[in-house]
């Protein structure tokens, strides 16, 4: 096998571990969402059922709290962790990736030139800049359940 072979067989294993990790992350991310928002609708209920249940007797009602609690400690979770927008961001990873590794077997048959092999190098390095840019974009928005608040400017604040 000579250099170049062995340099495709690894930059097309890098691929596919990499499409399978991102895959992977998507699929954890899917389930940790459903799980915070599943969990938040059953702590929900229960704190329902607690309360209506805390009429009779007091140790129920805090109960209640607590679970009721939960509902807001899943909804902040899901928001700071941005768990959709994570799913979203490794598809698009998936795809793209998926995409450079269609152009290695099919357009290139499996076997580019150097100079192609070091293109599609550079593809995947910027790919993966860019990628690291929008999750940066992501995570900066801060919680959006929270909306935008608007500071008082130091003028509004002092003639309050």
């Amino acid at each position: 096998m000579s250099e170049l072979d062995g340099a495709r067989a690894a930059f097309l294993a890098k691929l596919n571990q990499s499409i399978r990790w991102h895959g992977w992350k998507r699929t954890f991310d899917a389930w940790l969402y459903q799980f915070l928002v599943i969990g938040a609708a059953v702590a929900g209920f229960l704190a329902l059922a607690f309360g209506l249940l805390a009429e009779g007797d007091p140790k129920y009602s805090f109960w209640a709290g607590a679970v009721g609690a939960l509902t807001s400690v899943a909804t902040i979770l899901s928001q700071q962790l941005h768990c959709v927008r994570a799913v979203n961001w490794h598809d698009r990873m998936i795809v793209e990736l998926d995409i450079i590794r269609d152009k290695f077997l099919f357009k290139f048959n499996s076997a580019p030139t150097g100079e192609q092999l070091s293109e599609m190098t550079d593809e995947v390095g910027g790919l993966k800049l860019r990628m690291v840019e929008a999750w940066e974009k992501i995570t900066a928005t801060g919680p959006s359940v929270l909306g935008r608040i608007k500071r008082p400017s130091k003028h509004e604040a002092c003639s309050g």
